[in-house]
């Protein structure tokens, strides 16, 4: 077996943000190297407590957070390359990148290097069309998660408020010919 990638996760858009995922990445490049990574995943934390669903941080970002958010990946390249690393990002359920809308802008503003991971189970879980989306951006996609949903499941957690850690307990995502995603036709 061979890493294919790492994670690193921090709130991208706090005025240090940029200082810990440099750091990160500096601290994980050459091991992850020598296992034979290509490829950093990077990662925005999450705005709400995964397990009780409270919002802990704003749920959009004003223009100020954006812009620092798009600054910390576009560093983040920059570095990784300096390894002969891609970052991949990893838009995230309950996250400030979690919606077709804000993909579409991140894609539009972050450096064309910058690549995406498109996990297809958080895609669906916060009502995206991971096929479309792929179809419309595979080459900004070279990096996968390929994960379903319970649609019942999706429709529970919207109707009750469900927190995103309790629906991943309760079965949110599922083995792949028994989810909502198409991964025949993807």
């Amino acid at each position: 077996l061979k890493l294919c990638g790492g994670f690193v996760m921090h709130h991208l858009e706090d005025m240090n943000g940029v200082d810990l995922v440099l750091r990160d990445i500096d601290q994980v490049a050459e091991p992850y190297q020598k296992l034979g990574a290509r490829f950093i995943v990077l990662i925005d934390d999450v705005y709400t407590n995964l397990h009780t669903g409270e919002r802990e941080r704003p749920k959009e970002l004003d223009e100020v957070g954006w812009a620092r958010l798009i600054e910390t990946v576009n560093r983040s390249q920059e570095r990784a390359e300096s390894y002969g690393l891609q970052v991949v990002f990893h838009p995230h359920a309950d996250t400030h990148v979690e919606n077709h809308q804000q993909m579409e802008r991140f894609l539009a503003e972050t450096d064309p290097s910058v690549m995406l991971c498109l996990d297809t189970g958080h895609d669906a879980y916060t009502g995206g069309d991971p096929i479309n989306f792929f179809e419309k951006h595979h080459k900004r996609i070279p990096y996968l998660h390929l994960k379903s949903i319970r649609g019942d499941l999706r429709e529970k957690v919207l109707r009750e408020g469900i927190p995103f850690a309790t629906a991943v307990a309760q079965g949110m995502f599922c083995e792949p010919s028994e989810g909502e995603v198409d991964f025949e036709r993807l």
